[in-house]
């Protein structure tokens, strides 16, 4: 079952409302204090450590080799606020001051938020500024006018190591040459099936945010496929959503993208929704 996307106000109320958040170390805290100022329980489990890659892994020489070539692109992507921490910290160490002829672009808002607390030229920030808040997912990046004329242009994405391949494949169509330079790794943290299982036998969460596929893969990898239908989840795209549904999900809350105000407006109209039913 899927619960219609919504729009979050200023008066949304989760009172009462158990929700699991599985975001990376480190990247629960707004979206834990947004949920609890909106009245939920909040339990968190992050189920993924990003790990900046380092000199002992394969790819931090090619993604080394490429930032240093940065002046040579006219379009640089950052994917997440994962892949603006780290590779922002090389480009600083690469780039004594940046070059001038590169235009960022940042998909969400908070990776745009991370991206400003870098000090690039106003220039090169300034497809944030047409964008608003920064492009919410890969397709509404895909549609912003600085996008479109990209043939013959090289375009540099900054993300974590493999991942979607459909912004490059689409500006490749464009016309565009594409890389990748993938500055981190994602990695299971410790907890382990038996643990998790015994974390939500406990605490009982009406809903868990899952705001990636991977993090939609690191839950189905410790919660065996016959119980995948006893949890409510909630997913940031059509995409994810079709992946968990696939894999034995059947209570369904889809989320405009990633971003806290979205998982709040689900969130909200889910358990509106929920209350109606249970009448």
């Amino acid at each position: 079952m899927f619960w219609r996307r919504s729009t979050v106000t200023a008066h949304s109320n989760l009172s009462g409302l158990r929700v699991l958040i599985t975001r990376p170390e480190g990247r629960n805290e707004e979206l834990a204090d947004a949920l609890r100022d909106a009245g939920a329980n909040v339990i968190i489990e992050p189920l993924l450590r990003i790990i900046p890659l380092g000199d002992d892994d394969p790819e931090y020489p090619c993604a080394r080799r490429l930032l240093l070539d940065l002046d040579h692109y006219r379009h640089l992507i950052f994917v997440s606020t994962n892949a603006v921490d780290c590779g922002m910290a090389l480009i600083d160490e690469l780039w004594p001051q940046y070059p001038v002829d590169v235009q960022c672009h940042a998909v969400g808002a908070a990776t745009a938020a991370a991206l400003r607390q870098w000090p690039w030229p106003a220039a090169a920030l300034s497809s944030l500024d047409e964008a608003g808040h920064g492009s919410m997912n890969s397709e509404s990046l895909l549609a912003m006018p600085a996008l479109q004329d990209v043939a013959r242009k090289k375009v540099l994405i900054v993300r974590g190591c493999g991942g979607r391949e459909h912004i490059a494949q689409t500006l490749r169509e464009r016309g565009a040459t594409v890389d990748y330079a993938e500055c981190y790794r994602r990695a299971d943290t410790a907890v382990n099936a038996i643990e998790l299982q015994a974390r939500l036998d406990a605490q009982q969460p009406n809903v868990v945010c899952l705001n990636s596929g991977e993090t939609l893969q690191a839950f189905c990898a410790r919660i065996p496929a016959s119980q995948r239908g006893n949890y409510s989840v909630l997913l940031p795209s059509v995409r994810v959503a079709d992946m968990a549904r696939k894999a034995g999900f059947s209570e369904i809350i889809l989320a405009e993208n990633a971003g806290t105000t979205a998982t709040l407006a689900a969130l909200s109209q889910w358990q509106r929704d929920h209350h109606v039913r249970q009448r």
